[in-house]
């Protein structure tokens, strides 16, 4: 459908209207000719109502509403009339209601410290239309946060992400940069010289001016595509370097448990590396070959109890929803084998289209709504970290749940944007607490030929940073 939006000067909520309808409708285009419109949304807002008309083909529906307080949030009572309109235009609903950024959580934070959780559940379903049930989870989420972080306390330190972008080949849903471990341009031998250069010049920043270190996270990619000797190299660089007493947890996704062995494990084990991730994604063989992963269930089974066997105690996997013809039996299935393993954390994924993984625009089987929520909650798995991406199945969300202690702090302050949290490797993302980005660059022989003046430039923030934090 072509929308045509009247009435709104104010180009932020012209963004979210917009975002509003593309969550109902990913395919809905804005055009200004009329000819080409197929619905006109028309709104007037003055001092004390807001009055909103959807006009489509010959159709036509308004709505009215008055408020007293004209402090009141203009931009979320235009948002809800927008929304009340698209409900009836689109016979659903959403679960966020207009909510469409990807860290809901953040606002829970917010309203933590003006309202009690009462007080906060009436406003986020009267305010941003949210389910009762959606509303609840937001709120159990930042209520286990607040029980093991202390928040301002991780201010004074920092997380560090590394990025591995090899894979021993690339699953079919995956948007993430990531290169064949036989790419010709560069080797991964090669990457880690450059890599190791910035682990170690921003580890002895860190050191010199008396920063520690909350959680490191080795991700990709997959870390354990390198070859035994290409990870002995760079988990010995972290140890030298990052690793400290005040370390808090050390994270390794192993990924794929094709890219897994004994020898690895064991290498692995030698470090200070406190919890690993092996993600199955599904446990359907069908589904394993449709997404181009090289595994089979019995390779994941057999994974996860070599790594029980050397003594990992702190495991996490990863399970998507909505993966290419997989019904809802097809899910009940995997997580019910998942929790069978009994791995400290599952990680539940929503799957979210994406422009550059092989699977953009493929239309997918719809999976009935199953509560792998209360599912986990009644196999004692608390959640304790949740985001939301664009073009997510079902507009709904990624939820990472754990037995109690074994959150991932990491995935916390990284989703809540809690810490300065510092990325090193290519297209490795570094986030400050004023606001600033500094992204590596994506393309690896870009990244193999600057990586030097980036990372002047995050050593450059952080001493902002902190010079800001000790003021």
């Amino acid at each position: 459908m072509n929308f045509k939006i009247i009435g709104i000067n104010d180009v932020k909520i012209m963004i979210s209207l917009k975002k509003l309808a593309k969550a109902f409708d990913k395919n809905c285009q804005f055009d200004e000719i009329d000819e080409n419109v197929c619905i006109s949304f028309e709104i007037e807002v003055d001092n004390r109502e807001i009055y909103v008309v959807l006009i489509c083909n010959e159709d036509k529906i308004e709505e009215k509403i008055y408020y007293n307080n004209i402090e009141y949030d203009k931009k979320y009572l235009i948002l809800a009339q927008f929304y009340r309109l698209l409900v009836k235009l689109y016979k659903k609903e959403l679960s966020y209601g207009v909510l469409t950024g990807i860290r809901p959580t953040k606002l829970v934070h917010h309203y933590k410290k003006q309202y009690n959780d009462e007080e906060i559940l009436d406003v986020l379903q009267t305010k941003y239309l949210i389910s009762n049930e959606k509303s609840k989870i937001l709120l159990s989420v930042v209520n286990n946060q607040l029980k093991i972080i202390n928040f301002e306390e991780l201010q004074n330190e920092v997380s560090i992400y590394i990025n591995i972008p090899f894979c021993l080949s690339r699953c079919s849903y995956c948007s993430f940069t990531s290169y064949k471990t036989d790419y010709k341009f560069v080797s991964p031998s090669e990457y880690l010289i450059a890599l190791m250069n910035e682990i170690m010049e921003v580890g002895n920043y860190l050191k010199t001016n008396k920063i520690s270190i909350s959680t490191i996270y080795v991700g990709g990619g997959t870390p354990t595509a390198l070859s035994d000797d290409e990870l002995a190299k760079l988990l010995t660089c972290i140890e030298m370097h990052l690793v400290n007493q005040q370390i808090r947890e050390y994270t390794l996704e192993c990924g794929r448990p094709d890219s897994l062995s004994i020898s690895k494990l064991k290498l692995i084990k030698k470090y200070s590396v406190s919890r690993i991730s092996i993600n199955p994604q599904t446990v359907n063989e069908e589904t394993l070959k449709l997404i181009n992963r090289k595994h089979t269930t019995e390779d994941i089974v057999n994974t996860f109890k070599e790594a029980r066997e050397l003594d990992f105690n702190n495991i996490n996997m990863d399970l998507i929803i909505g993966l290419p013809k997989e019904h809802i039996e097809d899910f009940k299935k995997s997580i019910s084998e998942i929790i069978f393993l009994n791995p400290e954390s599952i990680t539940i994924h929503y799957l979210a289209q994406k422009r550059g993984s092989q699977m953009y625009n493929e239309e997918f089987c719809e999976t009935d709504n199953f509560d792998a929520y209360q599912t986990l909650i009644d196999n004692d798995y608390i959640p304790y970290y949740l985001y939301r991406q664009k073009n997510i199945y079902g507009n709904l969300e990624n939820i990472g749940y754990s037995k109690k202690g074994y959150e991932s702090i990491y995935n916390i302050i990284m989703i809540e944007e809690s810490q300065n949290i510092i990325g090193l490797g290519c297209n490795a993302s570094s986030k400050y607490l004023n606001k600033e980005i500094i992204l590596n660059p994506k393309d690896l022989i870009s990244y193999m030929k600057s990586y030097r003046s980036y990372l002047n430039k995050k050593i450059n923030m952080l001493e902002k940073n902190f010079m800001k934090v000790e003021e």
